[in-house]
């Protein structure tokens, strides 16, 4: 179907479709002339001075695909320093478990040596003659010499110790595991001032203390007049 003719109305006014034509008409004409008026000298100049925007507008449109694509190369790079620094991390990371792993296995070997040691050391029973007789009829034997300091008089010492009634088999009648007190002072019974002179620290010593350096013939569990038979050892001096 043919397209249908638009009708004009009396009062159609077309003058600004007119005015458009005219300018179009206009500039086209002055392009012409101005185009027809220049030298050959100046067309080639104006040519050129085209070709070197086209170039220009080339060599920046370069410049920043080149901007991109350093960019892209920086963020790979980037990317790869940090999944480098990452696997470094949690290499270090495994390695300081495992040295922490091994360490504790370390700590729990020595634990249950030290804890084994104790026990031969609890279970040991000296023989009497290993014994030293010393003032008031106390007696010690050192079943572990220690390697630290030598207890000196009126300074505070820290010990543990078991107490039984009569000999090493004996009724247990009191302990501690961290008792302190100042040697000298009378603190605590004479026969056990005197049976710890010249201990050292991390030493573990019996000593057996009799009534007239212990408690006399009062009966503190072992029956009136029983010898107190100390297993000591001295944490600190």
């Amino acid at each position: 179907m043919g397209r249908r003719k638009r009708s004009h109305s009396d009062d159609y006014d077309d003058s600004i479709e007119r005015q458009f034509l005219q300018k179009q008409m206009s500039a086209n004409e002055r392009s012409k002339k101005e185009v027809k008026n220049k030298s050959p000298q100046e067309i080639n100049a104006a040519n050129e001075l085209s070709n070197n925007e086209d170039q220009h507008h080339h060599h920046n449109q370069s410049i920043k695909e080149d901007n991109n694509v350093d960019r892209q190369r920086e963020k790979k790079r980037a990317k790869k320093q940090r999944q480098k620094e990452k696997k470094l991390a949690e290499k270090k990371r495994a390695q300081e478990l495992e040295a922490a792993r091994q360490k504790h296995q370390e700590e729990l070997q020595q634990l249950r040596l030290e804890k084994k040691k104790q026990k031969e050391i609890d279970k040991k029973v000296p023989k009497s003659d290993n014994f030293i007789q010393t003032h008031k009829g106390v007696k010690y034997c050192d079943i572990q010499v220690g390697t630290g300091p030598v207890i000196q008089d009126r300074k505070k010492i820290r010990v543990k110790y078991t107490l039984r009634a009569n000999n090493k088999n004996g009724k247990i009648l009191d302990s501690g595991g961290n008792f302190s007190f100042k040697m000298g002072k009378g603190e605590v019974i004479s026969g056990w001032e005197i049976g710890l002179l010249r201990m050292r620290q991390g030493g573990v010593r019996h000593i057996i203390v009799p009534p007239k350096a212990g408690y006399g013939s009062k009966d503190i569990g072992g029956g009136p007049g029983a010898d107190l038979y100390f297993e000591v050892t001295l944490l600190q001096c």
